[in-house]
């Protein structure tokens, strides 16, 4: 950061020193403020010379940046759905396979329950259950 700053510095010293030569440099039979004009007119063409050509840069660097980001997205896209169609076998094969068979063993239960409180004239437990306190 403190090299940057040396550097600018020096620039700014080389740019004046020539502004103050071009100034002073030649006979010229009009004033020197019409020469200062048109050191202005030239120095302000050269900045925008520079700032176009850096804004080109900064436009090409962003182009390449989404062309770069656009070629790693479309695979990673296409991986995350193969995982996502992975996912999704995984949980009908768990919901097929592991929950189907509890949900039929509770029914069967139910079931049974019912038939047995069928059976003995609708009590659902013969002796009541007595609460114990929480300590």
């Amino acid at each position: 950061m403190k090299r940057w700053a040396i550097i600018g510095g020096i620039i700014a010293v080389i740019v004046l020193a020539v502004i103050i030569a071009l100034l002073y440099i030649g006979d010229a039979p009009y004033p020197i403020t019409h020469r200062l004009r048109d050191i202005s007119i030239v120095f302000i063409s050269l900045f925008a010379v520079i700032a176009t050509v850096l804004l080109a840069a900064i436009v090409g660097a962003i182009l390449w940046l989404v062309l770069t980001l656009r070629n790693r997205v479309i695979p990673l896209l296409e991986t995350l759905n193969a995982t996502l169609n992975r996912v999704k076998g995984t949980t009908e094969f768990v919901s097929e396979q592991a929950v189907q068979p509890i949900i039929s063993v509770a029914g069967t239960m139910a079931r049974m329950r019912a038939m047995t409180r069928t059976v003995t004239g609708g009590k659902k437990r013969p002796v009541p259950r007595t609460r114990r306190p929480v300590s």
